[in-house]
């Protein structure tokens, strides 16, 4: 009588257990319509683009309050990657925004990298940055492979090239046309 009492507590332990596992994945807030970098919304807004790496900003270098953010830049897709861009990473802001994050994805055949930096270089040759990296995890952890920096800063409209100090390990492929997978969040 004792082994079955002793079975049911511990099948009825192991069932809660998971029922509140389960239910601590459930996000209670709800995402707003804006395009936010926060680790909660990145990952729903690109599950669907990376199914071999979810990027992830990571929360510990954003500040306690972040304002609202628009998406300036992302040539994120589901496509297997390679390292070494081929074709420098450009793109173009019509007005002066507040760049308030940039994500490079570092997939590097599954090791990741020792985060570095990344800037940017507008074409008449002014720098901004470059600023230290946050490394954050990839799919099935691979360590760093999603490298985040927060430049809060404003740059005139114009067409700019996102310089990352590692493109030996950046990725890359067809879908981007050869050049490095990022990401550029702006103040909305």
């Amino acid at each position: 009588m004792k082994i079955v009492g002793f079975i049911s507590l511990l099948i009825f332990s192991f069932a809660a257990g998971y029922f509140i596992k389960a239910q601590s994945c459930v996000s209670q807030t709800p995402v707003s319509s804006a395009v936010t970098p926060t680790q909660t919304q990145v990952q729903v807004q690109t599950q669907k683009e990376l199914p071999t790496a979810t990027p992830v900003a990571t929360s510990a270098a954003t500040p306690a309050k972040q304002p609202e953010l628009e998406s300036v830049f992302n040539n994120y897709n589901s496509a297997g990657v390679g390292n070494n861009p081929t074709a420098p990473t450009v793109f173009t802001i019509t007005a002066s925004r507040k760049i308030y994050t940039i994500q490079d994805y570092h997939w590097n055949s599954a090791r990741g990298k020792t985060p570095g930096t990344i800037g940017l270089k507008s074409e008449e040759g002014k720098t901004y940055g470059p600023w230290t990296a946050q490394g954050a995890p990839g799919q099935g952890g691979v360590p760093d492979a999603y490298w985040t920096v927060y430049p809060d800063t404003e740059i005139p409209a114009g067409t700019y090239i996102v310089v990352d100090s590692d493109p030996l390990s950046w990725a890359q492929n067809s879908g981007t046309k050869g050049i490095g997978m990022s990401q550029v969040y702006a103040v909305k």
